[in-house]
């Protein structure tokens, strides 16, 4: 009992601090939203490093970082489980560490749709970046 208390102790200061994820998730933030928590990712990647970041925007970049690769490794397992082509064609390896840049540029460059949705932006940004023709159904 007093190991389970002082895990609970010890855990109380990270859950008191982190910020509740918005009603819906990510995916439902606007593009606004979105970019607020992707810029300090962009950040780490291109530094190496979260020096100079506050806690709030470490948190940020974490969790653009995991829905950026939520996305990918979902959108991917979605494309093999239904046997239809991905909408976007990656590179080998693709990963957030080239996903979250790719989004930023995106998000800069679009102002006019960060009204939308995170999930259908990150999936846009993809598509620009990386875009391909799926090929024709075989006979």
């Amino acid at each position: 009992m007093t190991r389970l208390l002082s895990i609970l102790l010890l855990l109380l200061p990270v859950t008191a601090a982190a910020n509740p994820l918005p009603f819906g998730g990510l995916g439902k933030e606007s593009g606004e939203e979105l970019l607020a928590r992707c810029e300090p990712a962009l950040q780490i990647i291109e530094t190496g490093s979260d020096a100079g970041l506050s806690p709030e925007q470490r948190e940020a970049a974490i969790s653009c970082i995991a829905f950026v690769d939520g996305f990918i490794w979902g959108h991917a397992w979605s494309a093999w489980r239904e046997r239809t082509d991905m909408f976007y064609c990656p590179p080998e390896g693709f990963s957030a560490r080239q996903g979250v840049p790719a989004l930023v540029k995106y998000l800069r460059d679009e102002q006019y749709r960060r009204i939308q949705r995170a999930h259908l932006l990150v999936f846009a940004a993809f598509n620009r970046a990386y875009p391909c023709v799926p090929l024709p159904a075989s006979p």
